[in-house]
């Protein structure tokens, strides 16, 4: 059975390649040999002409960007075989299209690259100029066009209609990236800094403590933070008020993290001891962000996980497709 089908497909590559070869000889008995079939896909061909136009329009758009000669081949050389591979995978989701007798008429054609032009905010004649200095005359353009509206219809019938992302879907991927939806908060602090040296004298000890304690004071009877930090704060943050800045929690140390917990915007914690002295920290402002709830995050994930899954159905197809096609590469 196997072997019938073999013979069967050789049979029908070499009638594609005489097909073409007589296209090429026909009108005229000098004519020469210009093209050559590169490859035969099922039942179709692609010429070496196809493979050459599109390299002249990515070469031409290289030029556009100033690329050099030797940088140019380089590159060219690189994505021939890539080229070549869409042109293989392009030809046989043609012929899908042509399988499922999808069409489009001229007035979609027209209408979406109408989109795309004002899109760009260009004129007919700028855009058909755009086009030109890609390598690629109108026409050419507009079938490509045609090709992908025919495509993308395919796509939503062979792989997007059957994509389907329930609540449970959404809900695991919430549950996974909680940090991602359980937003941040960030302290805008100021302090005062009283140092002393652990391995100093008691008496310096016994100096930050009685210190501290009156700057306490002070502050409970209700005066200003950033007077008492510019009068008492042996940090060089004195001069403006003991201003520290704007910190996330996760870049916070354990003993600052521990003292500002709880605290409200205009309150102060309580003396903290560190390896620099006496520390008190007075919080500014509280800034939250990128919090979102599951229902708040649903449009979000289900958009993603759509896409996730028709990216990973349309390779899978594809993949089916080449691998149940009979591809012949003619070099």
């Amino acid at each position: 059975m196997h072997c019938r089908t073999d013979i069967k497909r050789s049979v029908k590559a070499a009638l594609a390649v005489c097909a073409v070869l007589i296209w090429i000889c026909m009108g005229s008995a000098r004519a020469e040999l210009v093209d050559r079939v590169l490859v035969v896909v099922n039942d179709d061909i692609i010429l070496l002409s196809e493979l050459e136009q599109v390299m002249a329009t990515i070469k031409a758009s290289y030029e556009h960007q100033g690329v050099s000669i030797a940088e140019q081949m380089q590159l060219l050389n690189e994505q021939r075989p890539k080229v070549l591979e869409k042109l293989i995978r392009d030809k046989l989701t043609d012929q899908q299209v042509a399988r499922h007798k999808l069409t489009v008429n001229n007035e979609e054609v027209e209408a979406t690259i109408k989109r795309i032009r004002d899109a760009n905010n260009l004129t007919e004649a700028e855009f058909r100029h755009a086009v030109e200095l890609d390598g690629m005359d109108f026409k050419t353009y507009r079938k490509q066009i045609k090709d992908q509206i025919l495509r993308s219809r395919l796509l939503n019938r062979e792989v997007k209609s059957r994509i389907v992302i329930t609540d449970t879907d959404i809900k695991r991927y919430y549950d996974a990236h909680s940090e991602q939806y359980a937003g941040s908060t960030k302290y805008d602090l100021r302090h005062i800094l009283l140092k002393f040296s652990s391995a100093g004298d008691a008496l310096q000890k016994t100096n930050a403590d009685e210190k501290i304690k009156e700057i306490q004071k002070r502050l409970d009877e209700g005066e200003p933070f950033d007077k008492l930090a510019q009068q008492y704060s042996d940090a060089p943050t004195a001069a403006s008020g003991g201003r520290l800045g704007v910190f996330g929690t996760h870049l916070l140390t354990d003993e600052i993290r521990d003292a500002v917990k709880g605290l409200q915007p205009k309150q102060y914690s309580a003396a903290v001891e560190t390896d620099q002295g006496y520390q008190i920290f007075y919080v500014e402002n509280i800034i939250y962000t990128g919090g979102k709830t599951l229902e708040e995050a649903t449009p979000e994930i289900r958009d993603k996980l759509y896409a996730e899954g028709v990216d990973k159905k349309f390779k899978k197809w594809l993949e089916d497709l080449r691998e149940q096609a009979h591809v012949q590469i003619l070099e």
